[in-house]
């Protein structure tokens, strides 16, 4: 099966127990697997979901998220090999980026342009995430 690159907010959702798409980010996660396919974080996207988290951390009084425990599992993934670059890819690709932000008027950041680029361009291959702005994008596969 395909690899499917994790988007920044099924990273956010599995990682805060408290976020409000943590069950159903845990549940596309173990269907990805149990169809056989291999998650793939993307440093861009991980590092977005840690700055998220440390701003919950920051702000929110009740239920922050565990941010040592976010901390220790992503420690984890990147002493393991399991954060893949994609930050490299932006100068290459720095125009295009922002064709695609504009093309949505904004609907997608940077980050979300950048994986339509990564993926336009075969370099990586289906994307689970829960942002609905990636289906106005033609071709674009997201699996939700």
């Amino acid at each position: 099966m395909a690899d499917v690159v994790l988007d920044a907010n099924v990273l956010v959702g599995y990682l805060d127990a408290s976020d409000s798409q943590h069950a159903r980010a845990r549940a596309l996660i173990e269907r990805l697997e149990a169809d056989g396919h291999e998650s793939v974080l993307l440093d861009v996207l991980v590092a977005e979901a840690v700055s998220v988290l440390c701003r919950r951390a920051r702000e929110r009084k009740a239920s922050p998220p565990d941010l040592a425990g976010v901390l220790s599992r992503v420690r984890r993934w990147h002493d393991e090999g399991e954060i893949e670059p994609a930050l490299s890819d932006v100068p290459r690709f720095f125009g295009d980026i922002l064709d695609v932000i504009e093309s949505t008027s904004g609907a997608l950041n940077f980050n979300d342009a950048l994986i339509v680029i990564l993926q336009r361009d075969a370099i990586i291959d289906d994307v689970a995430s829960f942002d609905v702005a990636f289906d106005n994008v033609a071709g674009f596969r997201r699996i939700a």
